[in-house]
């Protein structure tokens, strides 16, 4: 299975305070068998949210540990963020994030399985949430 990991599931594991922790932590464990993708902006987007709201040594400790992961980071490919302009431009509700636009059109383009994230938004636009 392939999967892509959104920054909010790498927050969630990090921060042990947050209310999808335990959640994280236990499918953490069920990804023995998965291929786990990111993309360019994944890791940045889930120190920086960490370095917010924990601190600034707890995002530079997971910037470190993440850096050593088996990810696979996946390319920034003009075709990618073409598809995320069009997802983005074509919803109409409020509070739409680019990066999580740019994140479907990367499951879509790369045909991974799905995604790992908290997030409702990917049910919206038929991507299979794997948590």
């Amino acid at each position: 299975m392939k999967a892509l990991a959104d920054a909010d599931f790498l927050v969630a594991l990090a921060k042990e305070d947050d209310s999808n922790h335990e959640k994280a932590l236990a499918k953490l464990a069920d990804l023995a068998d998965v291929v786990v993708f990111i993309t360019p902006f994944t890791i940045p987007e889930a120190v920086t949210v960490l370095s917010y709201k924990v601190s600034q040594s707890v995002a530079k400790e997971f910037l470190t540990s993440l850096r050593q992961k088996n990810f696979i980071e996946l390319p920034m490919e003009k075709i990618v963020s073409e598809e995320a302009d069009k997802i983005f431009l074509s919803r109409k509700e409020k509070g739409i994030s680019w990066i999580d636009c740019f994140n479907t059109a990367s499951v879509k383009i790369y045909k991974l399985d799905g995604i790992l994230s908290f997030d409702k938004f990917y049910k919206k636009v038929g991507i299979l949430n794997l948590i």
